[in-house]
C-alpha cells in the first residue's frame, strides 16, 4: 500500500513512540529530495527519513548510512540553523490526509526556547518539506512555489496553509452517506478516491474487496449506510500486521496487514521496519535490473561489431575464393598464346582440368602474357588476402565466443554482487572505462559460491575469471565439472584424497546445470572429469578451456541453497 492517510496514521503512531522525546543531533541531505535526521532517543541514535521524491514519498526510519554532500543544500543549511539540538515534541498526521507534522521544542541563544513544526506532505508531484514558525513559514524544501495555481502561496513570512482538498470528505463525514447512494458496487474503489481524503487507489480496491465479501455483490437497500460504516471501521479499527509482500520471488508491496490475496508475506514488528526492508530490496532490484539493462546493452554492442566484422570478413573471403579460378585463366592464356589475336576483348579456351570450355575476358590494349600476368597477380592477392584472414576470423570467432559467454553470465547473474563480477571483466577486456574504486578486494574475499554436501566442499564460478581461478588452483584430482556444449559455471568438488560418491557428483552436476545457459530448457547434458584431465589453449579467452577422459550424466537444474554456505552461517 503507498503512504496514503490510512497507512500514515500506523506509521505516526509509530515513529512517534520512537522519536517523542529525542534530540536532533544532525541532519543532512544526501539528495534534493532526500533529508535524514540523526536522533539520540531513549538511549539509543535513530535515523529519521523524509523523502519527497514525487515517484515514492515516504517519511520512516532507516538503519543505513547516507552521504553528505561536502557543501550542503540552503535548505539543510536552514534546517540546521533551526532544527540541530532540537527536541522532538511529537509525530502527528494532520486530519486525515498526508501531510505529517513534526513539533519541535528549540533552544535559542539569549531567548526562551521555541515552537517549530516541520509539515511533511507527501503529495506525490506536490510533495515538499516546509519549517514553520509561530504559524509563519521559514522555508522549505522546493523553495518559493505557488501550489495549485497560486491557491496556496508558499513564501517565507507568509503564512502556512494546508493544502486544498476540494470536494473531498473527511471519512468519518456524514455527508458520504448519501454521496454513496449513488454508487455502484463495481465502482467502489474509484469513487472512495474520488470523494474521500488521503485514500489511495491500492487502499480503496481492498475496502471494496472487503466490503463485497462481508455484504456481497448485490446492491441493499441501506448500501449507502452500510458503505460509510465499513469505510471507517476498516480505516480506523483495523488490526495492524505489517508485512511485506512478495510476487514470484520478487518484492511487491509494503502492507499495514496482509492482503487477503497476498500469498508471499514476511511479517515484521512494526511498520517502520517493514517499509525500511521494503524500499531497501526495492532499490537493490532496481539497481540490479538497471545494472543488469546497462551491462547487457554493452556486451550486445560488442556482439554486433565482431558480427559486422565476420560479415566483412565473409565477403572478402568469398572475392577471394575465386584465385584457383584466375590461377587456371592465366596459366591458359599462356598455353594459348599463340591462338589468341591481339586486341581481343575475350577468349574461350579448353580447360584441360575438367574438360570444359572457359571464357576469358581481355584487356584489348594489353599483350596476352601481360593478361596472363594481371591473372597471376590476382590469383596471388586472393593468396594472401585469404592467409591474412584466417587469423582475423579466429580471432573475431573468439571474441564471439566470449562475448556470449559473458552475457550468459549477465543472464545468470542473481544479484548486484555477480554483475559487479562481470562489470570488472568487461573493464579488464577494454568493453568499459575501468572505475576508480576497484572490486577486486571483494572478488578476493568473497570467491566463488561454496557448497558443503556430506563431507565434501563444492565450489562453483560465478564468472569467467573465476572459473579460470577455479579451475587452474585446484588439486590434480580434484571432480572438475561443466555443462556439455553450453556455457556455463565451473564447478569443482574437492576431493582432498577421498573419492567423492555419486550423491555428491550428482549435487554437483545439478548446480552446474542450474548455473547454465540450459537451465530452462530441463534436462541437461553435464561433464565430469579430474580437473588433470582439462587445459587450457595458448592465448585463449577467460573461462574457455579443453577437457578428454570425461564421463556425463544427465540432471535436471537445481540451485541446492540447502548446501550453500553463506555469511550467515560462516
Amino acid at each position: 500500500m503507498p503512504q496514503d492517510a490510512f497507512t500514515l496514521r500506523y506509521l505516526c503512531d509509530e515513529l512517534n513512540l520512537v522519536f517523542k522525546g529525542g534530540k536532533v543531533n544532525r541532519i543532512i541531505q544526501p539528495s534534493n529530495d532526500e533529508t535524514v535526521f540523526t536522533i539520540y532517543t531513549k538511549g539509543r541514535t535513530e535515523k529519521l527519513m523524509l523523502n519527497v521524491n514525487p515517484a515514492a514519498p515516504r517519511i520512516g526510519i532507516i538503519t543505513e548510512d547516507r552521504d553528505s554532500p561536502l557543501t550542503a543544500p540552503n535548505f539543510c543549511m536552514l534546517l540546521r540553523k533551526h532544527l540541530l539540538s532540537a527536541v522532538i515534541d511529537e509525530i502527528s498526521l494532520v486530519g486525515f490526509d498526508r501531510i505529517v507534522k513534526i513539533d519541535f521544542t528549540a533552544s535559542q541563544e539569549f531567548f526562551d526556547a521555541v515552537n517549530k513544526t516541520l509539515y511533511v506532505e507527501l503529495m506525490g508531484r506536490y510533495s515538499n518539506i516546509i519549517l514553520t514558525e509561530n504559524g509563519k513559514i521559514l522555508g522549505g524544501n522546493r523553495g518559493i512555489n505557488m501550489f495549485d495555481n497560486g491557491v496556496r502561496p508558499l513564501i517565507v513570512g507568509r503564512d502556512y496553509v494546508y493544502p486544498p482538498v476540494g470536494d473531498k470528505k473527511l471519512p468519518f463525514d456524514n455527508d458520504l452517506i448519501a454521496i454513496f447512494n449513488d454508487v455502484e458496487i463495481s465502482d467502489i474503489a474509484e469513487n472512495i478516491c474520488k470523494f474521500v481524503q488521503g485514500i489511495a487507489l491500492s487502499t480503496a480496491k481492498e475496502i471494496q474487496s472487503k466490503f463485497i465479501a462481508k455484504y456481497g455483490a448485490e446492491k441493499r437497500q441501506d448500501f449507502s449506510k452500510c458503505l460509510y460504516e465499513h469505510l471507517n471501521d476498516y480505516l480506523f479499527n483495523t488490526k495492524k500486521n505489517p508485512c511485506v509482500v512478495f510476487e514470484n520471488n520478487s518484492i511487491k508491496d509494503v502492507c499495514v496487514y496482509p492482503y487477503e490475496n497476498a500469498n508471499e508475506i514476511k511479517s515484521f514488528e512494526s511498520l517502520y521496519l517493514a517499509e525500511n526492508f521494503f524500499y531497501i530490496q526495492r532499490d537493490k532490484e532496481k539497481n540490479f535490473k538497471n545494472k543488469k539493462e546497462r551491462l547487457t546493452s554493452i556486451i550486445n554492442t560488442a556482439i554486433k561489431k565482431v558480427k559486422k566484422r565476420l560479415v566483412a570478413i565473409s565477403a572478402k573471403e568469398k572475392d577471394a575464393f575465386s584465385a584457383e579460378e584466375n590461377r587456371i585463366k592465366g596459366e591458359l592464356l599462356l598455353a594459348n598464346v599463340y591462338r589468341i589475336k591481339q586486341g581481343e576483348k575475350e577468349c574461350e579456351l579448353d580447360n584441360y582440368y575438367d574438360n570444359s570450355k572457359v571464357k576469358i575476358a581481355l584487356d584489348e590494349h594489353l599483350t596476352v602474357a601481360k593478361n596472363a600476368e594481371n591473372y597471376y597477380k590476382k590469383y596471388n592477392k586472393q593468396k594472401r588476402t585469404l592467409i591474412a584472414l584466417k587469423p582475423q576470423r579466429e580471432q573475431a570467432e573468439s571474441e564471439l565466443n566470449y562475448y556470449t559467454a559473458v552475457l550468459d553470465e549477465i543472464i545468470l547473474s542473481e544479484d548486484i554482487q555477480d554483475l559487479s563480477f562481470v562489470q570488472l571483466e568487461l573493464e579488464k577486456a577494454g568493453l568499459m572505462v575501468e572505475r576508480k574504486v576497484s572490486v577486486k578486494k571483494k572478488v578476493n574475499e568473497s570467491f566463488c559460491r561454496v557448497y558443503f554436501a556430506h563431507g565434501f566442499k563444492i565450489r562453483a564460478g560465478r564468472n569467467n575469471a573465476e572459473n579460470d581461478r577455479l579451475t587452474f588452483t585446484s588439486s590434480p584430482f580434484d571432480i572438475w565439472v561443466h555443462a556439455k556444449d553450453y556455457h556455463s559455471s565451473h564447478v569443482v568438488i574437492e576431493t582432498n584424497g577421498k573419492k567423492p560418491t555419486e550423491e555428491v557428483i550428482l549435487i554437483a552436476a545439478e548446480i552446474c546445470a542450474y548455473y547454465s545457459k540450459g537451465r530452462e530448457g530441463g534436462k541437461t547434458e553435464i561433464v565430469y572429469t579430474e580437473k588433470k584431465n582439462v587445459k587450457k589453449p595458448p592465448k585463449s579467452k577467460l573461462g574457455f578451456c579443453t577437457y578428454d577422459n570425461f564421463k556425463s550424466i544427465s540432471v535436471m537444474p537445481e540451485k541446492h541453497v540447502e548446501f550453500l554456505k553463506t555469511e550467515q552461517n560462516d
